[in-house]
């Protein structure tokens, strides 16, 4: 298996009637946690698998979520394979629909995650323990919640410390599923927008790759200014924008090859379901001028035009002047005439010449 994006090595099983995988992305996370916990100066081993597994139960309410929204509106059957990564679900889907159902299936995982964080904020305040509003963390345990009645962070394991954790996590994929690029379910948002807002799909393609460019770009930088700043979740932003880069390679890299993907890559189609599509089962549509060579060709047609006009209207003064050779003589032809003859005539001679 070559391309990461459809990688997902770990089969779970059927569940439901889906098969569910873990993707490469999701265990490099994991394992990465992990082995950097193990490593620490700090015994946080075990916070770190707990948080994990929290993470893997909100990554759950999130696929529900879709599913389960799907089926509400009439989308049907369940998807036929979910890839889990971090932050949703990495398989490729069959080409969006139009519709409203579609809209609410789509924000259906992103609205769970943030449900959840909401319940659990309120559920804090009733404990007098504030939520964890910023997305990078607590400096000192990203999760866990402030103590007001003691201003402390909530002790590993305790029942507040769950709770802050889990509310937590799922505000985090709430937040970070809103970036208008693919895979997150912003981005599938904001294809359907591009592809609803033209005729011409091919802006779905163009404005959607820019968009999703200029996203990896934030990512990166954002993460470099904070590992700068002696913050190691830089790298979690950083390592964000590779799966967005790549699928944009794999876009550009479909349309390179005369075809581009049915209304976006990564979409979601629920008037047949809501189904996975296999990596190698891609719709490709014929070949579209991107907005960039019309531009070009437009550019190069007028600068054709300009001088076929230019041309036609030397050999329309040429003319004049000849005709005022012929009948008058060299002696009535004034200077600008004169230099006009011999410089176009040096132009004729000089023309390449047409082979049959």
């Amino acid at each position: 298996m070559t391309d990461p994006l459809i990688w997902a090595p770990i089969n779970l099983g059927r569940w439901f009637g889906t098969q569910v995988r873990l993707h490469i992305f999701l265990v490099v996370f994991v394992v990465v946690a992990l082995l950097n916990a193990l490593i620490a100066q700090e015994p946080r081993f075990l916070a770190t698998a707990a948080w994990v597994t929290l993470l893997l139960v909100a990554l759950a309410i999130h696929e529900i979520a879709h599913a389960v929204t799907a089926s509400l509106t009439g989308g049907g059957e369940p998807p036929e394979e979910i890839q889990l990564w971090p932050l949703g679900n990495m398989a490729s889907q069959p080409g969006i629909t139009r519709s409203p159902d579609h809209i609410l299936v789509i924000l259906a995982g992103p609205l769970a995650n943030a449900s959840m964080a909401i319940l659990t904020a309120l559920i804090l305040a009733i404990f007098h323990a504030q939520f964890v509003w910023n997305p990078f963390g607590n400096a000192q345990d990203s999760g866990a919640p402030l103590l007001l009645t003691t201003n402390r962070l909530a002790s590993p394991f305790q029942p507040l410390w769950w709770l802050g954790w889990f509310g937590y996590l799922n505000y985090v994929m709430f937040v970070l599923n809103l970036i208008p690029a693919l895979p997150f379910d912003g981005g599938r948002l904001f294809r359907l927008f591009l592809a609803n807002s033209s005729v011409n799909h091919a802006r779905d393609g163009y404005y959607g790759l820019w968009t999703a460019h200029t996203c990896a770009a934030l990512l990166v930088v954002i993460g470099v200014i904070r590992l700068v700043s002696a913050h190691p979740d830089g790298l979690l932003l950083i390592s964000l924008a590779i799966p967005i880069e790549l699928i944009v390679r794999s876009e550009v890299r479909l349309m390179d090859d005369g075809g581009y993907f049915e209304d976006g890559v990564f979409g979601y189609d629920f008037s047949e379901g809501y189904t996975s599509l296999e990596a190698n089962a891609a719709k490709v549509r014929p070949y579209r001028e991107s907005a960039i060579k019309r531009w070009r060709r437009r550019r190069s047609d007028l600068r054709r035009q300009r001088r076929q006009a230019r041309e036609a209207a030397e050999e329309r003064r040429m003319d004049e002047i000849l005709e005022k050779l012929h009948r008058e003589g060299r002696h009535a032809l004034t200077e600008e005439e004169h230099r006009f003859l011999v410089r176009v005539s040096v132009k004729y001679r000089n023309r390449p010449k047409a082979h049959d």
